[in-house]
């Protein structure tokens, strides 16, 4: 049995991942970096412990472009019998030409979306009142656009940005439903945006981004800025009370009728409630045990 609780980061080897792990460990957390490259992430957390002098940092292979790895990822979790505190979906993509997930869906919305949702789904049995979620989103999800035919890969209707937008409003729309679900238990669901900031995830791959780099990137923000956010929410930092899901630089923010009242904000939860539970059966009792 694990006691002390936990603080999970996906996406932890990336820029924000890196600041939200960095600081979560100098405060003294015990954290968890949840990243699809081990490999690639070992001397990040080496670094990190070096940096915090806080040896609790520890690291689990994850993909969220899989159920498989997903439903790996929560079983391991619960064969230690671990206690999940904060879990701050950070991790995400966004993809310049058309892929697919192992599961078939487009890689942008399979990843942000249906990847991410999966893993709080599988995730929440572990929670425990007090416990927080903490999901990243983006301004762009005002360009998005949610159907009952999301999940179907459409290759040639594919652009980089909408799909991007639409993968955020995908995950505010779960984020909603989410907190209204499992708010008798106690369990807080936020969504913190951190703006535009200089990661990988800005890179165009076009001839011009060296000049775009040159001209854009010092007014933006660094990954300790976006972090911040998510950082304060994830600690309770923020005086959150009432309706306040959606987070951009210390404030909640509005979210328009039309999304909280969006017509697919049901089937979208039913459809990932769904395949969740295909890969971790045990997901279903946990929901059919909750007072909605």
């Amino acid at each position: 049995m694990e006691d002390k609780p936990l603080h999970i980061v996906t996406g932890a080897s990336g820029g924000i991942g890196q600041a939200l792990t960095e600081r979560l460990a100098k405060q003294g957390y015990r954290v968890l970096m949840a990243c699809r490259n081990p490999e690639k992430s070992e001397p990040i957390l080496t670094r990190i412990r070096k940096r915090s002098g806080n040896p609790e940092i520890s690291l689990l292979p994850l993909d969220l472009g899989s159920l498989d790895s997903i439903a790996r990822f929560a079983a391991e979790l619960k064969a230690r019998g671990q206690r999940i505190d904060v879990l701050l979906n950070n991790a995400g993509t966004m993809n310049g030409t058309f892929g697919l997930t192992a599961d078939g869906f487009e890689q942008t919305v399979g990843v942000n979306c249906v990847g991410t949702a999966a893993l709080t789904l599988a995730l929440l049995p572990l929670m425990h009142p007090g416990s927080r979620i903490v999901n990243t989103l983006s301004c762009t999800y005002r360009i998005g656009r949610v159907d009952d035919r999301l999940l179907e890969p459409d290759p040639e209707r594919y652009a980089r940005f909408r799909a991007y937008g639409t993968s955020k409003l995908a995950l505010l729309l779960f984020s909603l439903e989410l907190r209204e679900r499992v708010a008798r238990q106690g369990i807080g669901v936020f969504a913190a945006d951190p703006g535009i900031v200089d990661t990988n995830m800005i890179t165009m791959h076009r001839r011009f981004d060296p000049i775009a780099d040159l001209l854009f990137r010092p007014l933006i923000k660094t990954p300790e800025q976006g972090a911040e956010t998510a950082l304060q929410l994830a600690c309770g930092k923020l005086p959150v009370s009432g309706n306040g899901l959606y987070w951009r630089n210390g404030k909640a923010r509005r979210i328009s009728d039309s999304v909280v009242n969006h017509p697919c904000r049901k089937h979208l939860w039913k459809q990932i409630l769904q395949l969740t539970t295909r890969a971790i059966p045990e997901t279903e009792t946990y929901f059919r045990s909750l007072k909605y």
